[in-house]
């Protein structure tokens, strides 16, 4: 698609969206007549909701010609997501599953097995995230308190249902790797598939290009055929929301089909029980996933031995396949058995694997299978001209052509190729013979030594004009490269079993918010997508920021990531890159990436950026927007939602915990160490990052408030009086006392407190101590009116604040 055809339909697109916000992205006023107090206190159902289908009738599957995501697809991707985890529920709670079994540890821990939410028995109706509900360390289902060994055994059993779920996406993503390799490949690019060739500009072969806009994709008839199991589909959905990885390996592995293939939104959404999220696909795919890849359907039938082994893992050192197992449960029974044996656990699923190799005796780790990754991909670079991981894409996300008149020998991003190809000790069988001795540490040192070598960098660049002259592109281009190793020995991109366990979190919130079972779902989904292209121009506004969504607006991010080559299309025409979802980001550093993103969106359009999405504010929305989603949809009924009532009779609870806050599913927590080291996070700085997050919720509420007011503006009486200090001084009777009384939530102090003094007395009413025991104020004595007043003028005008309104009693 050339630039002019980009141009064009973003300008469509924004057209498009520009009709939407007039009536979709302004809220109601916050002055609307209450519900009934009944209904607003309600927060949790008296009956099941509606039945997800109940409102939605028709719905239109064609793509948008806009390259958006439309209000069916992120209905279905919800949908899925409710199936996601009622699976993860599924699987944590199947006692005995890879043999990891728990004893029974009373009535009390099976309540709160029970009772977990989500469960088809315990249903989460009160729709409240799991990260708010009680403790289940702290209390039973019954809602006493536990004691400290009741903790202990509730907390080892959520570990183990944890343990459980790890387990079988390790294994989910092992299913995935064999059904992967049976999908078809396009006969020109399995013939002539993408080589380092290809991106030297002097060959012109334009095969880069082709690969990015040429094809449509796999017909949705061989999809519904091929369609995978549940634990295999989540696995995919986790590999397309890593845009960049997915574009790479695609690129690598010569699918190029899968690239251009939309994502099957109507056959997941028909294949999916719309009460139970019991997933039901064709039959005939059933049949062919059964023939090939030649797996049971069901992760979990594959009989007790079977299902304990992970089959051909090669030895890094011999190369002869392992029979490897997933996990290795204790043998022995008792909290201390499985305390040892989540800590240590030596099977493939653990973090401290190890199997001896029957015929060289090497000791395989995860370690040793990164390097053998590593190796692997160094030989197929010298065997195909396969270009290793992290050299093929640059800053922006797009392939890296070479510049006009430069070979190969002198384009930075291939660097570490041509370290393989020019140095004898790169080579796969010198590396091999070491493998005894290297890890991914020991490779980053031994090229940071490279770098420190002017005779190695000149082996190296020999092409070059200055081949002893090291770009900066060509270490960027070496850390991109070894990024791909760390933590990952599958033959992807990035480790998948990572990227499950990452979305887990995101997908429990959507299930929680139940935006799904809502009576107001499609104009949710409609308000959503404004916001995510909101969202995505100030991203294209801000190059050099981080800006981070809501929920809601990573609801129509991930929906629209799921269709990889119209997401490539869509970023490059409004950002000029491809936009990447980096689900690494450090927990502090998405919480101040937030507050720049509320300020920005609500400087720029005007209205809130974290505005509540739950069920009540969303139905109490719905009429002012209803006239537009009537011409739009076909499937809405001509009667708008009665908000009062529908809360009576469906439960829907006012909570205001249920805001579309930060979307933190994809912060990583780093463990704290020393400040002397300089990393890491200290209790200090989170409290103090919390308490700032407070101040500010509570200036913008204060604003908000004194905004929408309407009362008379106070007058100017012998009882008044206008200072520079905070609050409202209260002097009462004689013999009562001087008050003050600190209101003002606007000013820098950020806090509430109250000074009493006798009458008579000199009174410090001038002294406001913060959160930080820092003095709001210079210490005055202030005892009457005429104090009051002479303070303030007493004060520096360059100390002067705006002056506050003061009553007397």
């Amino acid at each position: 698609m050339s630039k002019k055809e980009l141009k064009e339909k973003s300008w469509r697109r924004s057209l498009a969206i520009g009709e939407m916000e007039k009536v979709n992205a302004e809220p109601p006023p916050y002055s609307s007549q209450p519900p009934s107090e009944q209904a607003s206190s309600s927060n949790v159902s008296a009956e099941p909701p509606p039945a997800m289908d109940s409102g939605l009738k028709n719905l239109d599957f064609t793509p948008s010609p806009l390259e958006m995501p439309t209000p069916t697809e992120c209905i279905t991707h919800l949908k899925l997501l409710h199936a996601f985890a009622k699976l993860r529920h599924e699987v944590g709670n199947q006692d005995g599953l890879f043999g990891i079994e728990l004893e029974k540890v009373g009535d009390m821990l099976e309540a709160q097995i029970e009772g977990e939410p989500g469960n088809a028995h315990g249903r989460n109706d009160s729709h409240q995230p799991e990260a708010h509900q009680a403790n289940p360390s702290k209390t039973a289902a019954g809602g006493q308190a536990l004691g400290e060994k009741e903790k202990a055994r509730v907390n080892l059993a959520e570990r183990i249902r944890e343990k459980r779920w790890a387990v079988f996406v390790t294994r989910a993503v092992d299913r995935f790797e064999k059904w992967w390799t049976t999908l078809p490949l396009r006969p020109d690019i399995s013939t002539f598939p993408i080589r380092t060739t290809d991106f030297d500009s002097t060959e012109a072969t334009g095969r880069v290009a082709w690969f990015l806009a040429t094809g449509e994709g796999l017909s949705s008839e061989f999809v519904a055929s091929r369609l995978p199991p549940l634990d295999v589909l989540m696995v995919w959905h986790a590999y397309l929301l890593n845009p960049r990885a997915y574009l790479e390996d695609c690129m690598r592995m010569s699918h190029q089909q899968m690239w251009a293939t939309l994502f099957p939104w109507e056959l997941i959404y028909n294949s999916i029980d719309p009460e139970t999220f019991a997933y039901n696909p064709p039959d005939e795919a059933r049949r062919n996933w059964e023939s090939s890849p030649g797996l049971p359907w069901e992760s979990t039938d594959d009989g007790r031995f079977a299902s304990r082994f992970k089959t051909a893992l090669p030895c890094p050192k011999c190369c002869r396949n392992l029979a490897v197992p997933w996990t290795r449960p204790p043998v022995t029974s008792g909290p201390e058995a499985l305390e040892s044996y989540l800590e240590n656990d030596t099977g493939f699923s653990g973090k401290h694997f190890q199997e001896p190799c029957p015929s060289c005796n090497f000791i395989v780790t995860h370690e040793k299978l990164r390097v053998a990754k590593f190796i692997t991909d160094a030989s197929a670079l010298l065997t195909h001209s396969r270009p290793m991981p992290g050299t093929m894409l640059d800053a922006k996300g797009q392939p890296q052509i070479s510049s006009a008149g430069k070979k190969l020998g002198t384009h930075d991003p291939f660097f570490p190729n041509r370290i393989i190809e020019n140095l004898s000790q790169w080579k796969p069988t010198s590396l091999r013979s070491e493998i005894d001795i290297l890890s991914i540490t020991v490779l980053k040192s031994r090229i940071e030594e490279i770098f420190k070598s002017s005779s190695s960098i000149t082996a190296v660049n020999h092409d070059q004009k200055n081949p002893a002259l090291l770009a900066k592109e060509s270490k960027i281009a070496v850390r991109k490269c070894l990024s791909h190793y760390w933590d990952n020995s599958s033959p992807f991109g990035l480790d998948l079993v990572g990227a499950v366990i990452r979305q887990s979190s995101f997908v429990l919130k959507m299930r929680n918010i139940d935006w799904l079972h809502s009576p107001a779902v499609l104009t949710t989904c409609q308000r959503l997508i404004v916001k995510y292209h909101r969202f995505v121009r100030i991203v294209a506004e801000n190059p050099k920021k981080v800006a981070v969504p809501t929920l809601d607006v990573d609801l129509a991010w991930h929906t629209q990531q799921l269709s990889p080559k119209t997401y490539y299309h869509y970023t490059l025409s409004e950002t000029s890159k491809f936009l990447n979802h980096d689900d690494k980001i450090s927990e502090n550093t998405l919480h101040t990436q937030f507050q720049w993103t509320s300020h920005t969106y609500e400087k720029k359009y005007g209205q809130p950026y974290a505005e509540c999405a739950c069920w009540y504010c969303e139905c109490t929305r719905e009429p002012l927007r209803s006239s537009f989603i009537s011409k739009i949809s076909p499937f809405r009924s001509s009667k708008i939602w009665d908000v009062e009532d529908k809360i009576k009779k469906g439960g829907v609870g006012k909570d205001a915990v249920m805001g579309v806050h930060v979307s933190a599913h994809n912060a990583v927590r780093f463990e704290p160490v020393g400040l002397a080291d300089g990393m890491g996070v200290s209790a200090h700085q989170r409290r103090t990052e919390l308490e700032e997050l407070d101040a500010t919720y509570a200036r913008v509420l204060k604003r908000y408030n004194k905004k929408k007011a309407t009362d008379e503006p106070p007058n100017k009486t012998v009882n008044d009086a206008y200072v520079w200090v905070w609050g409202r001084v209260v002097l009462g009777e004689e013999g009562q006392g001087v008050r003050l009384v600190v209101e003002d939530m606007e000013t820098r102090v950020g806090g509430v407190g109250v000074v009493v003094a006798d009458a008579g007395v000199e009174a410090d009413a001038g002294v406001v101590v913060d959160k930080k025991g820092q003095f709001g104020h210079p210490p005055r004595y202030l005892a009457s009116t005429e104090d009051l007043t002479h303070a303030y003028s007493e004060t520096p005008r360059r100390r002067r604040r705006r002056p506050r309104h003061w009553q007397w009693a």
